[in-house]
């Protein structure tokens, strides 16, 4: 009988791991927050604005009125007519969207939700379509949002810190920095020896919805506390108290919710 030899060969592995998410990828944008800015019943405006503020800076050149829906009370849903990048417009402030249309009425039928239904891009190229947002009530006062260090450079100071609220804050000025705490790395607190991003030092042409705050001490900034009914609304209604940890990514700072918050 022959003899029969078998030759063996050992086959190639393949070793496979499972791929892990990059600690550097963000998350999808939303939207953190939106309020029932202008009713049109009575006002020189023809039209409704909600405003609406999202989580990182966006893609201008995809911006339309209708891949945003808003939905009222009573459960109807209509398309913004326009949206623009307001009430903050400077290049590198293009998180908040104003939306103009026929919302409904503050009182009987008001805005309750925001989604984006059409195709819409952050500037890192992320996709917006899904976001959505609760609708803040007209009566409410804007509040806070983020804080993170940076913004304009103020005279004389060491750090500047900046805030993203929900509306404009209109006439704020130098006799509203006491309304204003700052706690520092060291447990110091101090308030800001003044305010940058606002119309009536210069440092901006109009108020918007940013606001920068001026710091003398070289200690960082670890916390923001803003005392209620320091700033005004353009509907009338005053800010709520707020306290923000201040965030040192921006891509993430928005996620971050007001720790306490109450109406005026």
């Amino acid at each position: 009988m022959p003899l029969v030899v078998a030759c063996y060969r050992e086959q190639p592995r393949i070793d496979y791991v499972a791929p892990t998410p990059s600690q550097d990828a963000l998350p999808p944008s939303r939207i953190v927050a939106a309020r029932f800015a202008h009713d049109d019943v009575g006002a020189s405006s023809p039209a409704d604005a909600v405003v609406v503020v999202f989580d990182r800076e966006l893609d201008a050149a995809s911006l339309v009125g209708r891949a945003f829906m808003v939905v009222m009370s009573d459960g109807s849903r209509v398309r913004a007519q326009q949206a623009v990048l307001a009430p903050a417009s400077e290049s590198d402030e293009n998180r908040t969207v104003t939306l103009w249309g026929e919302f409904g009425d503050p009182f009987e039928r008001p805005p309750t939700d925001v989604v984006v239904i059409e195709r819409l891009w952050d500037e890192q190229g992320g996709p917006l379509l899904g976001s959505s947002g609760h609708v803040d009530v007209i009566t409410e006062g804007p509040r806070p949002l983020l804080v993170m260090p940076g913004g304009h450079d103020c005279p004389e100071a060491q750090q500047s810190l900046r805030s993203y609220w929900t509306d404009t804050l209109l006439d704020v000025d130098d006799g509203d920095l006491e309304a204003v705490e700052v706690e520092l790395a060291d447990g110091q607190r101090v308030h800001p020896a003044g305010f940058g991003d606002v119309a009536v030092n210069g440092s901006d042409t109009v108020d918007d919805n940013v606001l920068d705050l001026c710091l003398r001490e070289r200690t960082l900034a670890r916390r923001v506390h803003w005392r209620a009914g320091s700033f005004r609304a353009p509907a009338g209604a005053r800010n709520r108290d707020g306290a923000l940890e201040v965030f040192e990514r921006a891509a993430v700072g928005l996620a971050a919710r007001v720790e306490h918050s109450s109406p005026t």
